[in-house]
Order: C-alpha cells, then sequence, then structure tokens
C-alpha cells in the first residue's frame, strides 16, 4: 500500500488542473505557460499516484496556523519583485513565516 499524498500535494494537484483547464477555456493551448503546466500537472500526477482514491490524505500533526502569502506577494515573486518579497517576509518577526 502506497502512503496517501500531503495536503499540500493535492492543492497542488487541484490548482494545476484548474490552470490548465483555465488555459483551455481560453484556448491557450499552444502557449508556454500551458506546456509547462502541463508538465507541472504531469509531475503532481505522478506523485500522487495513479491508485490515489481522490480523498485520503495525511494530516499534518501542525497546531501551529499557516501563514497565508497575501497575492501581492505571489505576483511579486512571479515578477522577480525581491524587495517586496522581503519586505514582507521581515515585516512581522513574530509571525514565522
Amino acid at each position: 500500500a502506497r502512503i496517501p499524498p500531503s495536503k499540500e500535494m493535492v492543492t497542488s494537484l487541484h490548482s494545476y488542473r484548474a490552470q490548465k483547464q483555465k488555459l483551455e477555456d481560453h484556448n491557450e493551448t499552444s502557449s508556454e505557460r500551458y506546456h509547462r503546466v502541463c508538465y507541472l500537472l504531469e509531475n503532481a500526477e505522478a506523485e500522487v499516484g495513479a491508485d490515489w482514491d481522490g480523498v485520503t490524505v495525511l494530516e499534518d500533526n501542525n497546531d501551529k496556523q499557516t501563514v497565508v502569502m497575501p497575492d501581492y506577494i505571489a505576483r511579486a515573486v512571479g515578477t522577480g519583485d525581491i524587495k517586496s518579497v522581503l519586505r514582507w517576509i521581515n515585516a512581522n518577526q513574530a509571525e514565522d513565516r
């Protein structure tokens, strides 16, 4: 029996599937982005495994609340705006980022 995927792996899998569908809906199947998403989706599906039941995931035993990355930081990472990312990381030393 194979170990079930983590929540993070399942989140990535669903995210890649949604991105691929969105690109297909916009008829962007020949774009470099589409091919990159397909590659990432293929890898995520291989990591999760074909025999995954679609429901069972590993539970994390971390009692700490996760830090949510703001959208503007995600965009800053994508565009290479390192200064904004570093300011956000260093903004509140009390939180574990």
